[in-house]
Parts: structure tokens; C-alpha cells; sequence
């Protein structure tokens, strides 16, 4: 089975819902990079519209790869090794279908209520079932993804939820908090 992540920007909504593209945080790509590398996913892909964008976070998987950084902390330069830098889900999509010959199964988080949503058991022991299948997790920013993305997922992964009433995570702790329910030990 392959597990990907993509973290979108472009798709996104805002507090009152309206349509917007969020900000890279580049703290995300860390983050999300070591908690992918820690639990098995094969790449990260960072998506945003920009090239501008885009380049910023070229130069900074740079850094880690081949620059100073690629030395002063080879654990970093190993997780980083994971991210792939893309304009949109429809490049994602491209660039899976053709390194694997078959398109990924989607998968949605938000930290919203609503819609069929499967549990996170339920989820491993679909991806168990079809270890032939390669899976995309799609993780959203800002106040979550907007409904033409999600409505292009397969599955939608229910929310990460904790004791209480608060639900809103960063989109690097979401993250880890995923992996580790499905792939920890």
C-alpha cells in the first residue's frame, strides 16, 4: 500500500466560507515532512498556486538538501527529501497516476462535522484489504478545504476530536495525530 499527503492552499475557505488561498507556512512542511517520514508515507505534496510561493519553498527544501542545512542536521535533510512542490490536487493526481500507472484513492480530513465520514479503524482496514491501492490524503489549511474539493475525495476520514469542545488543530498536529491513529504502533 502507498499513503501520500497533500497539503493544499488553493481551495480553501475562510471564517465566513468564502473561497480564499491560504499563506504557506513553512513550519507545515517541517512538520509534516518528519511526521510522514516517522509513520511511513511515501511523499509529501505541497501544493500552492503561486510560483512565488512555490520557489520559497524551493529554497528552503533546498537548504535542507543540499545546503548548509543537508549537514547540520541529516535527520531533517532525510524527512525534507519526502516533499514535492506542485501547483494544484490536479498535478498531484498527475504525477501519482504516472509514477504508479492508477490514480490514488482520495482521502478528505476536515475538522468539520458532517458528511459520511469513516473511522479511522474503518480506514485501516480498508487500506489493509486493498494493499495494492495507493492512497492520497488531502489536508487543508486556513478554515479548511471547500466543498469542490472535498467532494472529489473517495473517503472521508472522520475528524480528530478531543475531550472537550475545542477542535482546532494546526494543520501539522492534525496531521500527526492521523498518521499515528493509522499507522502507529
Amino acid at each position: 500500500m502507498r499513503f501520500n499527503i497533500a497539503l493544499l492552499h488553493d481551495g480553501m475557505v475562510d471564517k465566513q466560507g468564502s473561497p480564499v488561498t491560504t499563506s504557506l507556512t513553512l513550519i507545515d512542511i517541517h512538520d509534516i515532512s518528519r511526521s510522514a517520514k516517522t509513520f511511513g508515507a511515501e511523499k509529501v505534496f505541497v501544493c500552492h498556486p503561486s510560483p512565488a510561493i512555490r520557489r520559497l519553498a524551493r529554497t528552503m527544501k533546498d537548504h535542507w538538501q543540499q545546503g548548509y542545512g543537508s549537514t547540520y542536521n541529516p535527520n531533517r535533510k532525510e524527512a525534507i527529501s519526502s516533499v514535492e512542490l506542485c501547483c494544484d490536487l490536479d498535478e498531484v493526481m498527475h504525477k501519482i497516476e504516472l509514477e504508479t500507472g492508477m490514480l490514488p484513492k482520495i482521502i478528505a480530513t476536515s475538522a468539520k462535522a458532517g458528511g459520511h465520514r469513516v473511522s479511522f479503524s474503518e480506514l485501516k482496514t480498508i487500506m489493509a484489504q486493498s494493499p495494492q491501492t495507493t492512497y492520497l490524503m488531502m489536508l487543508g489549511t486556513g478554515w479548511g478545504m471547500g466543498e469542490e474539493l472535498l467532494a472529489r475525495a473517495d473517503l472521508f476520514l472522520a475528524p480528530v476530536y478531543g475531550p472537550g469542545n475545542y477542535n482546532h488543530l494546526s494543520v501539522r498536529s492534525a496531521c500527526a495525530i492521523m498518521l499515528d491513529r493509522l499507522f502507529g504502533k
